[in-house]
């Protein structure tokens, strides 16, 4: 799975980076055909600063995303995360029905 990070209004450390590619890597144990990942990662210079995680990932026919905001980074690519987690778990539930009823 390639996975491409965006930061947009400010630098990108290499800790959070590998902190985010690890996460991504993580999703893998759910559905191993993730094709592509984007993280666009914000910095809200509004009243307190805010950091938004936007992930978009691309699997068969679909994209699934998953959004949050938190006071770190990390903490909202772990919240978005967890939302694609499910999302994951429900779109390979859907994969595997084989009720012909489903398909007309």
């Amino acid at each position: 799975m390639q996975t491409r990070i965006t930061a947009r209004h400010f630098t990108l450390r290499d800790d959070l980076k590998e902190y985010i590619e690890s996460r991504m890597d993580r999703l893998q144990r759910y559905y191993d055909g993730i094709t592509d990942a984007r993280v666009v990662l914000t910095v809200d210079r509004g009243t307190p600063l805010e950091r938004h995680a936007e992930v978009v990932l691309s699997v068969f026919r679909q994209q699934l995303l998953a959004q949050d905001s938190a006071e770190t980074h990390e903490l909202a690519v772990d919240a978005c995360v967890e939302g694609l987690r499910r999302q994951l778990l429900k779109y390979k539930s859907k994969l595997r029905r084989t009720d012909p009823k489903l398909y007309r």
